[in-house]
């Protein structure tokens, strides 16, 4: 047994580490990217969605308290898309819709008829 193979062994088992590190390092640089989110604490902020348009921009869906915003976010600037309360279900959305599509007047309505 020679120096040689002390040698050899030292230096796989540093590349291994190293290559460990660097795919340690690319899984946190580009996990939001890939659509891998760490689980955090449950608190009162949490990401609902996201999708990625391109490499450079996502769409997120994020949700606070009771609230919901849709927000576009860019390498230059991010934008709130849309804020609106967030629905528990689908029964209740089609309530609150049907409640918003009904008319507010109660006055009778004139069928065209002169007396």
């Amino acid at each position: 047994m020679g120096f040689d193979i002390y040698v050899r062994f030292f230096l796989g088992f540093a590349f291994t580490i190293g290559l460990i590190g660097v795919v340690y390092w690319v899984a946190r640089r580009y996990a939001g990217r890939l659509g891998i989110v760490r689980p955090h604490a449950a608190g009162r902020l949490s990401v609902t969605g996201q999708i990625s348009l391109d490499p450079r921009r996502r769409v997120m869906l994020v949700r606070c308290d009771e609230r919901e915003h849709l927000l576009l976010l860019g390498p230059n600037n991010d934008l709130l898309i849309d804020s609106s309360t967030g629905t528990s279900s689908f029964q209740s959305a089609l309530k609150a819709a049907g409640a918003a599509a009904e008319p507010a007047t109660d006055e009778p309505k004139e069928t065209g008829e002169q007396a």
